[in-house]
């Protein structure tokens, strides 16, 4: 029976009660995020530096374990390790100032002549080499403004560039200490035996080194495709476009436009306009039909991910988080779908 003080009519059914505690779960969930990402915010400058050393760190290690196998010391081929990679890093920069200040004079001489063919067609009266200058300046001036508004961005770029070369040192060197004390701290937080821990790791380091190995494949096709029609196309530097082309690759979306710029600006100053469209057609090309028919090759080989995932959680990436995300979609998607697969397969044993 029930008694005068309750008020039945008031009880929510329970679908309802438990849809409530879910979306206040939820809502938890949510500012538990917010707050991380936040606190990720406020130390960025070593946060990044320490992910991309951990990630180099992943798929540079067995290079030195190789050299420890050749009786080179760990610490020893560790150092050698960075130090060739930094060459290559400065060598391809070099190559990219060469080119563009090499040709600086030509490529402000077509600039000058294709202003002049427009303004004898606005304005007879005034020269395209005035119409330059002005250009010229405006963009000049802007350039300073953004160095100078930019110099503390750089100092915190070169700060985190050094970091992060230490780190990823350390992470060679060390990398069974760290691989070791990680994947028991990843166990005993996901409460499961050690050796899962470790096979999440090994799954995670794999990720990232088949995800390496595709992009060194599409990196191999743009690189010949566009220095190959820059050959063609009796381009100056055609092996830099190449060299750059490849090295860009390993960027997502934001390589390709460097690699395809920096390509149209040499061919612009050596060879004018025509022949700088003809380039910008073959990069297009290369970056986009030729990609598209060789990414379901290299990633199903490598990440076991279908190109259309790849583009999606890549695109995501992109827009949250810049080129950090552009960088880590793929490969962690790739990480994260496998550890599901773990977890169910590993649940029965430890029920």
């Amino acid at each position: 029976m029930t008694q005068p003080n309750e008020r039945p009519y008031l009880r929510l059914p329970e679908w309802i009660q438990t849809a409530g505690r879910g979306a206040w779960l939820l809502v938890g969930i949510a500012a538990a995020i917010v707050i991380a990402l936040l606190f990720a915010a406020l130390i960025s400058d070593l946060l990044i530096p320490l992910i991309f050393a951990t990630i180099l760190a992943a798929i540079f290690v067995p290079l030195v374990d190789r050299l420890q196998h050749m009786g080179i010391p760990r610490s020893l081929g560790a150092s050698l390790v960075v130090v060739i990679s930094l060459v290559i890093v400065v060598a391809v920069v070099w190559l990219v100032i060469v080119a563009v200040f090499g040709a600086g004079a030509d490529i402000a001489d077509q600039v000058a002549a294709g202003v002049d063919e427009a303004g004898s067609v606005v304005d007879a009266s005034e020269s395209g080499t005035e119409r330059a200058t002005e250009v010229l300046a405006d963009v000049v001036k802007f350039l300073v403004e953004g160095v100078l508004r930019g110099l503390g961005s750089i100092t915190v770029l070169v700060v985190g560039l050094v970091t992060g070369v230490f780190i990823l040192l350390y992470m060679m060197k060390d990398w069974d200490l760290v691989f070791g004390w990680a994947s028991h701290k990843l166990a005993r937080l996901m409460g499961l035996p050690d050796s899962f821990g470790e096979q999440i790791l090994s799954e995670t380091s794999s990720s990232f080194r088949s995800y390496a190995a595709g992009l060194t494949i599409i990196g191999v096709m743009n690189a010949l495709v566009v220095g190959g029609g820059a050959a063609l196309l009796d381009i100056p530097s055609a092996g830099a476009i190449a060299v750059v082309t490849f090295v860009t690759s390993y960027i997502p979306f934001f390589g390709a436009f460097f690699a395809g710029a920096f390509a149209v600006v040499i061919a612009l100053g050596a060879k004018g306009l025509s022949v700088a469209l003809a380039i910008l057609a073959i990069t297009l090309l290369a970056n986009n039909t030729l990609q598209n028919l060789l990414e379901p090759v290299a990633f199903a080989k490598t990440l076991k991910l279908h190109p259309l995932v790849v583009l999606l959680v890549t695109t995501g990436g992109t827009l949250l988080f810049g080129v950090l995300g552009a960088t880590l979609a793929a490969p962690v998607t790739a990480v994260a779908l496998r550890t599901i697969t773990l977890l169910r397969e590993t649940q029965p044993l430890t029920e």
